[in-house]
């Protein structure tokens, strides 16, 4: 082979391995891009998950705890036989609509979470996906008909109760929305008839929490001890809630025994 031909051969053949190597840089360059872009958004996404929780984890806790506590003491305290028929006017209402109160609340910081993170997508990051399936298991409760006892409501019922009861403006935590007072909700419920008609099943169904017992009470006592999963999924080392104050109803069984009466909410 003439030497020419062989210069040319031989920068032919460099010129292919430079851009064989050169090609493979580049897929390497594009494969380390992308994956330390999935890792950016991995940080991203926890980062969002952790401010989601910052915000909500306090309301939530509190919320949840005054639900928790308000179906025990009723069920298995006697509080509301205690004071539904006491002849004090001003206790019996009272009990009814801080009762019903106390589950709109609950609904109501739900409601403020599922808007606020609806547009957000965190549903693999760790730890996002266990928490919304404790909410979602304290709604599923609210919702079947496979178990005896008041207060159910359909999803969509659990929603607008939980809308009905919030007002706009900042909170202490920073959320864009703020739940009523229990004053402000007594006074609509006074009078707003389009607002307390919402509400008329659930204050009359507190008389059957009364009546039906442990065993009538099910879907109650089912909750109760969801939100105690909830409870300690969020303190869970009893930083802000003291684990005495996370008594469980027995389901199905026979109820433990219990302190004395007090109305802890």
């Amino acid at each position: 082979m003439r030497p020419e031909m062989m210069i040319a051969v031989t920068s032919a053949g460099v010129s292919l391995v430079s851009a064989l190597l050169s090609s493979r840089a580049t897929y390497r360059a594009a494969v380390l891009q992308h994956r330390l872009q999935e890792q950016a958004h991995r940080r991203s996404k926890a980062e969002l998950a952790e401010e989601l929780f910052r915000r909500y984890r306090e309301p939530l806790l509190w919320a949840a705890h005054s639900l928790q506590s308000r179906l025990f003491n009723a069920i298995s305290r006697n509080f509301l036989t205690t004071y539904l028929h006491g002849g004090d006017p001003e206790e019996e209402r009272y009990v009814r609509d801080n009762t019903v109160y106390v589950l709109a609340e609950y609904l109501a910081w739900l409601e403020i979470i599922r808007r606020d993170q609806r547009f957000l997508d965190i549903g693999d990051v760790e730890g996002t996906k266990e928490f919304f399936a404790r909410i979602g298991r304290t709604r599923d409760i609210l919702g079947t008909d496979s178990v005896e006892g008041p207060f159910r409501l359909f999803r969509g019922q659990q929603r607008a109760i939980g809308e009905l009861v919030l007002t706009p403006g900042e909170s202490s935590n920073g959320a864009g929305q703020e739940v009523m007072g229990y004053a402000t909700f007594c006074e609509r419920l006074d009078n707003d008839a389009r607002f307390a008609a919402w509400f008329d099943r659930l204050r009359f169904e507190v008389d059957a929490i009364e009546q039906g017992g442990i065993d009538g009470n099910q879907r109650l006592v089912q909750l109760q001890n969801r939100l105690i999963d909830l409870v300690e999924s969020l303190d869970p080392n009893g930083d802000r809630l003291p684990r005495s104050d996370r008594d469980r109803l027995v389901e199905h069984g026979h109820l433990p025994t219990q302190r004395a009466l007090a109305d802890t909410d």
